[in-house]
């Protein structure tokens, strides 16, 4: 176990320390959350204008040198007063355009955009002329969706894009994983470039032509960051002859030192080492997407360097709270680029890079350190959006850590999220993940789970839609209120004609092992249209693997290779299995009446009697028999069924539940289940109980403690919901009580959990008066968002989640 230092041991909460002693950190969180997301055209206008002159290049000098070009050319500047250089765009808030994924998707937006109601990104005139007439025009062929409709025109590209039944992520994204920055702090990236040229010459003369690509590509792409943090220097040095103010000008000097020397040479001090994993993390969003790329475990990375220079004496903590508070912002100081019909599905997230802190090393011994409990309190004064904080615990940690991080969630109502260390550990071994691998993992994105800078898991590949294979077992193959009498799948047998709930349940795995598969076969395809167009030499080169095996990652060049599938509607069509159940066990309707109350959305007065009676059953998120069954049932199929396959690099699929806020959007165009639930109305968020099922808060965590953590691999997101303070409230009593439910939840197996501290009048006032709540900040399914920014739908949902007293651990009637 780590001595902290005793300062840090005295008051692990810093309280101290604050935006009175640090008035930087408010400057800067107040300029961020104050700036209005801008489209950024840098990097698509650069990028293009390589690619146009060097089409004759290979693919992965093509890719390499684009990716170098845009480093070493875009503007070197300032646009704040922080400690560290860099920014991910050219805005204060950007949302980069990347033409080779989705970014055409705004082109029929370009004058609109900046003005429409849902989250409005601004684009100046001249900039959308440029998208116009430069640059999407070359991109219209050229995209990774385009490119494979002209080559393979797969079939289930066609359900993809109806974007009711699944989405790939591959469509937009080479994301969703964590490079290993401290390969970085150790070596530089000089040092990785050394290593590749040696690897280089070892090959010379053999026929491991592609070996040699590799490395080359490596050496190009990573040297674009060194360009980039050379270009900040210089900038510094003239900015720091310019201002007139003295304390910027020492701040830009230091600056210009710094990167002179990092990421291109090993950091030694704590500054160097943050801005030098803070340039790394801008240079693979140069590469790939800024979409679920991580940082990981910060306190991890920054506490050699920071115990260093404590010791020595010239870094005290005030100084590694303001360090650290400015790598969090400038890690956040980007969002995505959403078209409007994508609001109701992604609306509100922003680039989710996932942070996480705390747990145990690699040796299975307590890895809490100063820097977590630092991280802890810049989370707290941060209270930012981007990046997702997650915070591991293990028994080994203590009771000490464990409320400290339940003080921060409660002050904070809503980040980070808790992580069970022992269940995640032994779900990343079940895995064939090697334990001192698994005990080092990092959070990804909103929930999934990787072996920090050895796993590339590519956990968002798809996003599939439980609910629609419910309704493709009920309309025997079809969806009525979408595609008409059209066949969707293949016809599973007329349910009005079964003779038992297992002829249903029997149809409905069927429809989903259809439904899953035409998933994976498109996530397949695609994954072999990036290793022939888009490899990924940048994120290859700060990764451990590829540089052994001479292999891109896209081509399973990676320690641990794997593919993530998220579910919406987990609860519901859990719900509707028990409900069916429930209802012809007891003989109350046949299937047949269950299936046209359903289609006709409980319109009469007998289809609503039906509903009650189906609303009546049992539901997830009890500790009942039957929903039990059926919850456990539907994790381990869905297990069995995706473990079953390898993919295109060689690694196994890993089911997992976390919805974004796809549960909001796609409930509100779906239809009425045999759940009782209502056609237009938002589905259950991860893998929480459905709102207001579940009166009992510990039967709710039971629920979820019970399914068999080993069969959802990917990670789930559970939310709930707690009752806030009152003025009359015993906070350290509300903070003990948090931190022993966690503590009994993960004894119980429990993998994650994460809170809002709202009452629904909260939110409905929120709702009502977005003015008034500007940087009000929730937990949705997975990520963080500001709750103004969701959409409607999103909203409701939040506000009617179950709302639980945390003392009497009941439900809170909804009002």
């Amino acid at each position: 176990m780590i001595q902290l230092i005793p300062e840090i041991e005295k008051d692990v909460s810093l309280q101290k320390y604050g935006f009175n002693t640090s008035p930087l950190l408010q400057e800067l969180k107040t300029e961020l959350q104050n700036a209005k997301s801008e489209v950024c055209i840098e990097r698509a206008v650069l990028m293009t204008n390589y690619l146009k002159v060097h089409e004759a290049d290979s693919v992965p000098m093509q890719r390499a040198g684009a990716v170098r070009y845009y480093l070493a050319n875009r503007k070197a500047q300032f646009l704040d007063r922080s400690l560290l250089a860099g920014n991910s765009t050219s805005k204060v808030l950007g949302a980069p355009v990347y033409p080779e994924f989705l970014g055409l998707s705004i082109w029929p937006e370009l004058e609109t955009i900046s003005t429409r109601k849902a989250n409005p990104q601004y684009l100046s005139k001249a900039d959308a002329d440029t998208l116009n007439f430069e640059v999407y025009p070359y991109w219209m062929d050229k995209t990774i969706l385009e490119l494979t409709r002209a080559e393979k025109n797969p079939a289930p590209l066609k359900l993809m894009e109806m974007m009711v039944y699944f989405l790939n992520g591959k469509a937009s994204v080479i994301s969703h994983t964590t490079p290993f920055y401290g390969e970085v702090l150790s070596k530089g990236i000089n040092g990785i470039i050394r290593e590749a040229e040696a690897k280089i010459t070892a090959l010379q003369g053999s026929n491991a032509n592609d070996q040699i690509l590799f490395y080359q590509s490596v050496q190009t792409a990573l040297q674009g960051i060194i360009d980039y943090a050379q270009n900040l220097a210089k900038a510094a040095a003239i900015e720091s002859g310019k201002t007139k103010d003295a304390k910027q000008k020492q701040n830009l000097l230091e600056i210009q030192k710094i990167c002179e020397k990092v990421p291109a040479n090993p950091p030694t001090t704590f500054r160097e080492a943050a801005n030098a994993i803070l340039l790394c993390h801008i240079g693979v969003l140069a590469e790939n997407a800024n979409m679920a790329i991580n940082p990981g475990r910060l306190d991890q990375l920054l506490y050699p360097f920071f115990k260093n220079d404590f010791d020595k004496g010239i870094l005290s903590i005030q100084d590694a709270l303001e360090i650290t508070g400015c790598l969090l912002l400038k890690i956040g100081d980007n969002t995505n680029l959403v078209p409007e019909t994508s609001e109701q599905l992604f609306g509100g997230a922003g680039s989710v890079p996932a942070v996480t802190l705390g747990g145990i090393d690699s040796e299975g011994a307590s890895a809490i350190n100063d820097m977590t409990y630092i991280l802890l309190r810049a989370v707290e004064l941060l209270e930012i959006r981007d990046p997702n904080v997650n915070a591991r615990y293990h028994p080994l940690n203590g009771e000490i850590y464990r409320k400290r991080v339940s003080e921060v969630i409660v002050n904070t109502k809503a980040i980070p999220a808790f992580y069970n260390d022992e269940t995640c550990i032994d779900t990343l071994e079940n895995q064939g993940v090697k334990t001192e691998d698994a005990r080092d993992y990092a959070i990804i994105g909103c929930v999934e789970l990787g072996s920090a800078g050895r796993e590339y898991s590519s956990s968002s590949s798809i996003l599939l839609n439980l609910t629609a294979a419910m309704d493709l077992a009920l309309y025997n193959g079809r969806r009525p209120y979408i595609t008409g009498d059209q066949i969707i799948s293949f016809p599973s047998g007329d349910p009005a004609k079964f003779q038992n709930f297992g002829e249903f349940k029997d149809a409905f795995y069927k429809q989903l092992e259809w439904l899953l598969t035409q998933a994976i076969d498109l996530n397949e395809i695609f994954g072999h249209m990036y290793q022939k167009y888009l490899p990924t030499p940048l994120l290859s080169g700060l990764f451990q693997g590829p540089m052994e095996s001479g292999k891109d990652l896209i081509f399973g060049g990676a320690k641990y290779n794997s593919s993530g599938v998220t579910h919406i509607g987990f609860a519901d069509v859990t719900d509707s299995l028990n409900s069916i159940q429930y209802v012809l066990d007891n003989k109350m309707a046949t299937l047949g009446e269950i299936v046209q109350a359903v289609q006709d959305n409980f319109s009469s007065k007998a289809e609503k009697d039906i509903q009650n009676k189906l609303k009546a059953a049992p539901k997830y998120g009890t500790e009942d028999s039957m929903a039990v069954q059926n919850s456990k049932e539907l994790v381990q199929f869905l297990y069995q069924a995706y473990q079953a396959r390898t993919n295109y690099r060689g690694g196994k699929y890993r089911p997992a539940f976390w919805t974004m806020t796809n549960h909001a959007g796609l409930g509100k165009i779906g239809w009425a289940l045999p759940s009782g639930h209502n056609a237009n109305t938002v589905f259950s968020s991860g893998i929480t109980p459905s709102s207001q099922n579940t009166q009992n808060l510990t039967a709710a965590f039971n629920a979820v403690g019970m399914l068999e953590s080993r069969h959802i691999p990917g990670g789930y997101a559970l939310n709930i919901k707690y009752s806030p303070l009152t003025s009359s409230t015993d906070k350290d009593k509300f903070v003990t009580q948090f931190s022993n439910l966690v503590a009994g939840y993960f004894m119980n197996k429990g993998m994650q959990v994460q809170f809002n501290i709202y009452s629904y009048d909260d939110l409905k006032k929120a709702k009502k008066n977005p003015e008034k709540y500007p940087n009000l900040l929730v937990r949705v399914s997975g990520y963080s968002a500001y709750f103004k920014d969701l959409n409607e739908a999103m909203q409701d949902e939040l506000i009617t989640r179950t709302q639980y007293d945390i003392f009497t651990q009941q439900a809170v009637p909804l009002t």
